[in-house]
């Protein structure tokens, strides 16, 4: 881009706002570029080729900075910025919600000089690689040193960007990032709300359980096709237009990815794994490609035509997969097409009360990813206070496995029998995503009262979901969230759908209703 841009300013609100949307137009033009070479690498791109693909993303994230960044972008935006507060007559919302989330990206990226910034993209490139060996290996000492190096590195951007933004902690200042507005003091006052009556369901429904027959394991045989066949069908029961996204598998981390005219849904779907995973990873990632389709059109290059960020897509992938894709309704859709589909007619394991209690069983894991969604929760406010006193300085990478041990009896009543149970399964600190781990249990809190909204405004609802059409919810989702873009925030969207301020009450209510009493 140029120094100096040239564009003709036809009905802009302050002399120059015009030039600023055509800088953030060419910057999404470079995200989308982005996306697509990661979605690339995801479904069709040969091993050998994804160290170069990793450099190649990185490359693209470096001129996103220095794009972002130049003197021309900041002239633009301190003069802009001082016109709509000299006549704030001359805007609307949208346009002061947009140049807001101009100023937001600008902020974030010119908080931290350039080599700090290109570490951030490495360690982001190399972290999985990192971490794959470190699992592999299991070699703490090893990996000590390099998790040593990305802590340091992010103590250093933190207390940067604590300094640019004011906030009252350095780990404060990366959950910006992800939740933008919510404290760590408001954190804290959530789980500290959350866990006591959570460890009562559990405890409730563990003694429930013990007193239960199991579910039947499912069995069957289910080829890569087959299940293909029926995400394909979950998707269109959503309402996800095929006409502007594809459904493609993965071999490695599901994602969605693309642009609202080209969106890609990537799952995971293995041979040897039953329908139930792929699905789950179809209820998730189509909430997303859902949300994608939906943003506001005419806004759609620039920032405040974007989504909401992690907590607003992990809270409505967590509507989706957790809660209504765990409903007896969805099983009462589900099972008759699961057992066509994989030809197994008047087989015990498919009957919908058998699949909604294999989504059920409560297993106090040492892995999160094998944790049920109760317990998933004490994974998160786990992780959280950890990765907390990381980046506060509390807690030193080498006392971490000890911590971790310590913590892992107390939250979730077992002990890791090896690294890989312990700091070595969570792939977010190696890849630098500091503040991202809290967001898991606030969206799904967030996801309860959605639920809950949501049923009051259609109480047919539970009616809708057992016949198999999920658009209706999608409407309503369009209507209050989708279209929004990003003229409002995660949490305040929130507490302007339901009236209320957040709490952690709709979650209990849920898992209360789901693992004691099996209403609804």
């Amino acid at each position: 881009m140029s120094e100096q841009p040239r564009l003709k300013a036809v009905g802009e609100p302050a002399a120059g706002y015009n030039d600023l949307k055509y800088y953030f137009a060419n910057l999404h033009t470079l995200f989308s570029i982005r996306g697509m070479l990661a979605v690339d690498m995801m479904t069709a791109m040969p091993q050998g080729g994804i160290g170069r693909r990793l450099n190649d993303i990185s490359a693209i994230t470096k001129r996103i900075y220095a794009e972002t960044t130049t003197q021309a972008v900041t002239r633009l935006l301190d003069q802009v910025e001082n016109e709509s507060l000299i006549h704030p007559e001359d805007w609307d919302s949208w346009n002061l919600a947009n140049l807001a989330e101009m100023r937001r990206i600008h902020a974030h990226l010119s908080a931290l000089p350039p080599d700090l910034y290109v570490a951030s993209v490495q360690v982001a490139s190399e972290g999985r690689k990192r971490h794959a060996a470190a699992r592999e290996g299991q070699n703490w000492s090893e990996t000590q040193a390099y998790l040593t190096q990305v802590v340091d590195l992010y103590r250093r951007i933190s207390e940067l960007k604590q300094k640019k933004f004011g906030a009252e902690s350095p780990y404060k200042a990366l959950l910006l990032g992800y939740a933008s507005d919510i404290s760590e003091a408001k954190m804290d006052s959530l789980y500290d709300s959350l866990l006591t009556p959570l460890a009562v369901i559990r405890d409730k429904a563990l003694h429930k359980q013990r007193n239960m027959e199991p579910p039947l394991p499912l069995d069957g045989e289910f080829s890569r096709g087959d299940q293909m066949w029926l995400n394909k069908t979950i998707l269109e029961m959503m309402g996800f237009d095929f006409s502007r996204g594809t459904l493609q598998v993965t071999a490695l981390s599901p994602m969605t990815g693309g642009s609202p005219e080209d969106v890609r849904i990537l799952v995971r779907c293995g041979r040897d794994d039953t329908f139930l995973d792929s699905m789950e990873d179809t209820l998730y990632q189509g909430a997303r490609g859902l949300y994608m389709q939906n943003l506001p059109g005419d806004w759609i290059t620039q920032p405040v035509g974007q989504d909401m960020g992690s907590l607003m897509l992990n809270t409505l992938s967590n509507l989706y997969e957790n809660i209504i894709g765990r409903t007896p309704q969805f099983f009462d859709f589900i099972a008759v097409r699961a057992e066509g589909v994989f030809r197994q007619l008047r087989n015990k394991s498919f009957e919908p009360e058998n699949l909604y209690r294999l989504k059920k069983i409560i297993t106090p894991s040492a892995r999160r990813n094998e944790a049920d969604e109760l317990t998933k929760i004490f994974h998160d406010v786990m992780r959280y206070y950890l990765e907390r006193d990381l980046i506060n300085g509390t807690l030193s990478v080498e006392d971490l496995p000890d911590r971790w041990n310590e913590e892992s009896r107390k939250f979730l009543g077992v002990y890791p029998k090896d690294a890989n149970e312990g700091p070595l399964q969570n792939p977010d600190w190696f890849t630098g995503r500091f503040g991202f781990i809290p967001t898991n249990t606030l969206a799904h809190i967030m996801a309860a009262t959605l639920h809950e909204k949501i049923y009051t405004d259609i109480p047919s609802m539970n009616d809708m979901v057992q016949y198999g059409d999920l658009k209706p919810i999608n409407q309503w989702l369009k209507t209050h969230i989708h279209e929004k873009g990003r003229s409002v925030g995660a949490i305040e969207i929130m507490e302007r759908i339901t009236g209320e301020k957040i709490s952690a009450e709709p979650l209990l209510t849920h898992l209360e209703r789901r693992y004691l009493s099996d209403k609804r």
